[in-house]
C-alpha cells in the first residue's frame, strides 16, 4: 500500500468520491532525522496502512495542508494520540471537533526544519493551502493548487478533468483559477515556490512527476509568473 518515492518519503492511494465523481487521492509521508513520521494530506487509517507506517517510524506528526483535505484527520489522531494534528489557516473554525488542531500560520515544529520547508499559496482562500518542499529529496508536495490526472479514468472524470484543464497535463484547475481574490498575493506565492530547487512533484491529485518537474511547474503558475497585478 505504500509505495517508495525517494529516500524518508512514500506514498500512498485510495479512490474516493467528488460531487459523484471517482477521484484518486495522495497522502504523501515524509521519515524525518530521527525516524519520526510525518503524514500529509491523509488518507482512511486503514490497518495495513498503519501496520506499514509503524514498520516505518513512529507517526508524530498529521498535517492538513488546506481547508479541503482534513477529512481523516481525527480519524489518524485517534489512532496516533501521541501525534500533534496540524492544519490549514482557517481549518479550526470549520473543525471544531479537532480541539487539538495546530494551525500552520503560526511557528512550525524544529523537528522539521531540516527536511521541509512551507510556502502557504496565499490569494486563494477557499483553500489556504500550505505547498511543501522535501529538501532532501527536492520534491514539492502539493495538494489541490496543481493537479495532473492520467488517462486512465472513467468517461466521467475524463469529462471534468478536460473541462478543468488539469487532464494528463500539470495545472490549476480552472475552477480554482477563477477562485484567487488576490492575484499580487499569489503571484508573489507562486513566484516563490517557483524559486524552490523541484526535481519531483507529488500531487495529491493524481501523479508524482520526475520528468522535467522544475519545467511543468513553471509552465503550470506561468499565469501568475506573468502577473503584473
Amino acid at each position: 500500500m505504500l509505495e517508495p518515492i525517494a529516500n524518508d518519503l512514500w506514498s500512498a492511494t485510495q479512490q474516493i468520491s467528488v460531487h459523484g465523481l471517482p477521484v484518486r487521492t495522495r497522502m504523501t509521508v515524509v521519515r524525518l532525522p530521527g525516524g519520526a513520521l510525518w503524514l500529509h494530506s491523509p488518507i482512511a487509517p486503514a490497518a495495513a496502512l498503519r501496520a506499514a507506517l509503524d514498520a516505518l517510524g513512529d507517526v508524530r506528526w498529521i498535517v492538513a495542508p488546506n481547508r479541503m483535505h482534513h477529512l481523516f484527520a481525527g480519524a489518524w489522531e485517534a489512532h496516533y494520540p501521541q501525534a500533534a494534528l496540524w492544519g490549514a489557516p482557517g481549518l479550526a473554525a470549520k473543525r471544531p471537533d479537532l480541539p487539538q488542531l495546530h494551525s500552520l500560520d503560526q511557528a512550525l515544529p524544529a523537528a522539521w526544519q531540516h527536511s521541509l520547508q512551507m510556502q502557504p499559496f496565499e490569494g486563494l482562500p477557499i483553500l489556504n493551502e500550505c505547498v511543501w518542499l522535501h529538501q532532501p529529496s527536492a520534491s514539492l508536495v502539493l495538494t489541490d493548487v496543481l493537479q495532473y490526472y492520467p488517462q486512465d479514468l472513467s468517461l466521467s472524470a475524463r469529462l471534468f478533468n478536460s473541462l478543468n484543464g488539469t487532464r494528463s497535463r500539470l495545472a490549476m484547475p480552472r475552477a480554482l483559477r477563477f477562485a484567487i481574490r488576490d492575484r499580487a498575493a499569489a503571484s508573489a506565492a507562486a513566484t516563490r515556490i517557483c524559486a524552490w530547487p523541484v526535481q519531483r512533484l507529488v500531487l495529491a491529485h493524481d501523479a508524482v512527476i520526475a520528468e522535467q518537474a522544475q519545467q511543468q511547474l513553471q509552465q503550470a503558475l506561468a499565469f501568475l509568473l506573468d502577473s503584473k497585478a
